[in-house]
């Protein structure tokens, strides 16, 4: 029997078993949907979660439960008896191949909750999506990774020197800090997005309701990342951005009639009892993960007992955040003179090198627990009291921040690493706790933390050790424990890249173009990216050069298997249309929502989108007018439609609801391929569908707003091992965009394991070299068709952006 035939076969007994179990009167009795509907979640369930007999026996337990909202540990025992049972139903090879992962299970099991007449919604008060990143976003991939300028651009710029003991001060204390005021910063990140959508939802039938819509995008542009000139002295950084916000809050409400100022207010005080608290538990990095076979559990740090992990030397040292016996935040002066201290008296114990336990995979980790040493746990278990550690040993900035994360960065329990490059800092951050714009903006506040430490230690004399060192655990693994870490299985093998050469210009003149050509034409920078990645697909051939150094591994014998596998995969890569899984911002109104999955395709073949490209391009430089303005007029009305399908599925994702009849309207007026595509849209928006579908990674965090110093970014990747490519978008403050690949398809690792690394890294390379490439010369050759002449030149690229930001007063009234 094949792979194919036995993932039919426990399918099929999946669905008999589960069957004869929805088809009983008591049941039926419970659920509102119909005999047919029944049968359809029925094969659903089955195809996707093949599990044998369990989902009925999870079914029946169901049934029996009078509750509509389930408490979190029945959820969790049923969700891991359904890991178990697809584990028990299908052999390992038709586990890879077919099944699709934790996405698939929590989906099956809300389609249980359905058929036992349970809202899902009720059951998941903190949303999908936070129970999903439990289970699927455990690994060491899972972690996206950011870079900030601003602390080393600032001491250049003021001329401070600050000695390597004051440079770390700097930062543990910035680190400190952050853990301190963790609940008001996630305070004023829920405040702003609630109150602007109420705001929002309360003048929707109001004459004036567009001033209102997108005011949560004109107050990002304005929010500070740390305390500006204007600040208190006695302000800190949350006291000083709700102070900021109030006064965009007061000119976005001023002339506010009185009764919607009071619904406002009185919803506002509903939310604000019942969800920020919530809200705060959800969020807290005062946790570390504890993994298990299928999913981690957050376990609570107290804050009494919590430290910041610092790396030095290649030890660990764990400097406290709190004065002793106290919940007050360690003073300057303390922490300055601990690290000190380790400056003048390093621990004795060698290095420590715990890298490799981060590169196991989270269930092996589990596994493997017990069969270490006593004294290891020990001394990792104390390591779980630091859910921020600053790896502050150098490493090197040219490194794609997919390498340079890799060192010592803990074993995965703790929410954010930081790395020094010593002109840069790098943000680490497990996707558990951290969204990408969460992340960001995270990053852009610690390091404005951390400039203003710096601006205070700068005039001090030189630290004087303190009389204790920081405690240090010995963090090493005997050959018994190495040989144990070598067999465990691994996070997969990855490849990563990166480039800075899209011509923004050249795609900002463009959709000017379009816009004065067409108002209908409105394609974002995201819309074109997404669609140029389906052209890339289709159309990237290897190089000369690559295709010579594949031929000689296909030749060599240790080789010729990663080097067939390699030249196989891109070639079908072309036959393939990717399937893209974005990740929207879910958090308005809802914050607890965190993000909204959204799987799209473009339909290339069905839209003829090359041939109408082709036809267009090919008029124009022939000087066939009339047959150039027929080929003209179709492309750009074709891209008119993708675009407004690319914004209404994008609407669908945001409200995370049924499709409108603004939707129907609009397939009316589309060609039959697009009306498909929005037709496809699911009737009400499935985060765990679209996962599932998703087969690359395509997350844009957008542009960064003045005063943001963000100069790279990779996205994370979730446990699925079908994912197989993550490319990151960020366009900084002074526009430029960067984009990041990470390539995880299977000949990375053949070639890895050949000892092949550079070929891996050159295929990924080459493959965004030639999609910054060919998004280029799509854009110049698109924006030729728009005007309809010819343009020998490309726009040059944009200049950096120095303007000083305004005063608040000013910039509040211009975004109002």
């Amino acid at each position: 029997m094949d792979t194919t035939q036995h993932y039919t076969a426990a399918s099929l007994m999946t669905a008999a078993n589960l069957r004869s179990l929805a088809h009983t009167m008591s049941l039926r009795s419970l659920t509102h949907l119909t005999l047919p509907e029944i049968d359809a979640v029925v094969d659903q369930i089955s195809r996707i979660v093949p599990a044998g007999n369990v989902p009925g026996v999870i079914l029946s337990g169901l049934a029996r439960l009078k509750d509509r909202r389930l408490s979190r540990a029945i959820i969790n025992r049923d969700v891991n008896l359904l890991f178990r049972g697809v584990e028990q139903a299908l052999d390992k090879a038709v586990y890879g191949t077919f099944f699709a992962g934790p996405a698939a299970v929590i989906w099956g099991y809300q389609r249980l909750l359905k058929l036992a007449g349970k809202e899902p919604s009720d059951s998941f008060p903190e949303g999908t999506w936070q129970f999903y990143v439990n289970y699927a976003l455990r690994e060491d991939t899972a972690r996206h990774t950011n870079e900030t300028l601003a602390f080393d651009a600032t001491l250049r710029n003021r001329k401070l020197r600050l000695s390597s003991v004051d440079r770390i001060t700097a930062w543990v204390m910035a680190s400190i800090q952050t853990i301190h005021s963790y609940p008001a910063l996630l305070a004023n990140e829920w405040r702003e997005r609630v109150t602007l959508a109420i705001l929002r939802d309360v003048t929707s039938s109001e004459p004036d309701a567009a001033r209102y819509h997108n005011l949560y995008t004109s107050w990002k542009k304005l929010r500070p990342f740390g305390r500006d000139a204007d600040a208190d002295s006695d302000e800190t950084y949350p006291q000083y951005r709700q102070r900021v916000f109030d006064l965009f809050l007061r000119e976005c409400m001023r002339g506010l009639r009185p009764e919607l100022r009071k619904a406002w207010g009185e919803r506002m005080r509903q939310a604000k009892n019942k969800d920020l608290p919530a809200y705060q538990r959800q969020m807290t990095i005062l946790a570390s993960l504890e993994p298990s076979a299928y999913n981690e559990t957050l376990v609570p740090i107290e804050l009494r007992k919590a430290h910041v992990g610092l790396i030095w030397g290649g030890r660990y040292y764990l400097i406290p955040v709190c004065q002793s016996n106290s919940e007050l935040p360690a003073d300057i002066a303390t922490v300055r003179s601990q690290i000190a201290a380790i400056a003048a008296r390093p621990a004795l114990h060698p290095p420590a090198k715990i890298a490799p336990l981060a590169a196991i995979k989270r269930p092996a980790l589990a596994n493997l627990w017990p069969k270490l040493r006593f004294a290891l746990t020990q001394e990792l278990s104390q390591l779980r009291t630091a859910p921020i550690i600053f790896n502050a040993d150098p490493h090197a900035r040219h490194a794609p921040l997919s390498e340079l994360r890799q060192t010592e960065r803990g074993i995965g329990d703790h929410a954010l690493t930081l790395l020094d490059t010593g002109s840069s800092m790098v943000f680490d951050q497990s996707h558990i706790f951290f969204d990408g714009v969460w992340g960001a903006t995270l990053a852009d506040m610690l390091t404005a933390e951390a400039v203003a430490w710096a601006t205070v230690l700068q005039p001090l004399p030189s630290a004087k050790p303190s009389a204790l060192r920081p405690y240090s655990p010995t963090l090493q693994l005997d050959a018994a424990e190495q040989a144990l870490v070598a067999k465990a299985p691994q996070r997969n093998p990855e490849a990563g890249a990166e480039s800075t050469a899209i011509n923004l210009k050249a795609v900002a003149a463009l959709r000017s173009q379009f816009k004065q050509r067409n108002d209908g034409l409105r394609l974002t920078v995201n819309d074109l990216l997404i669609l140029y990645r389906a052209i890339h697909a289709a159309t990237y051939q290897p190089s000369a050069p690559l295709r010579a150094v594949l031929e000689q591994l296909v030749a060599g014998p240790t080789t010729q298997l990663a080097g067939n596998i390699a030249r196989v995969a891109l070639a079908e890569d072309r036959l393939i249309n990717p399937a893209l899984l974005m990740l929207v911002d879910g958090s308005q109104p809802n914050p607890r929502d965190r993000l909204h999955p959204l799987s799209f395709e473009v339909p290339l073949s069905d839209l003829r989108l090359l041939e109408l490209h082709t036809d267009a391009l090919q008029s124009l430089e022939a000087g066939a007018w009339d047959e150039f303005a027929t080929h003209q007029r179709t492309y750009l009305a074709t891209l008119a439609g993708f675009g407004d399908v690319a914004a209404r599925v994008k609407e669908i994702a945001l409200a995370g609801e049924s499709t409108s009849a603004g939707a129907v309207r609009l397939l009316a007026h589309l060609p039959p391929a697009l009306s498909r595509l929005l037709d496809a849209v699911p009737t009400r928006f499935d985060v765990l569908n679209d996962i599932i579908k998703g087969r690359e990674v395509f997350s844009n965090l957008g542009a960064m707003p003045h005063g943001s110093s963000l100069s790279r970014f990779i996205t994370a990747k979730d446990d699925n091992e079908k994912k197989t490519l993550a490319w990151g978008f960020m366009t900084d403050a002074e526009g430029t965009l960067h984009v990041s690949l990470r390539d995880f398809r299977p000949h990375v690792a053949l070639l890895i394991q050949a000892d092949q690394r550079d070929v891996a890294v050159q295929i990924t390379n080459e493959y965004l070299v030639e999609y910054v490439r060919g998004f280029n010369r799509y854009i110049s050759e698109l924006t030729r068709i728009t005007q309809g002449a010819h343009h020998k030149t490309a726009p040059e690229p944009a200049k950096p952006n120095v303007e000083r930001r305004t005063q608040i007063a000013e910039r509040v009234a211009n975004a109002v």
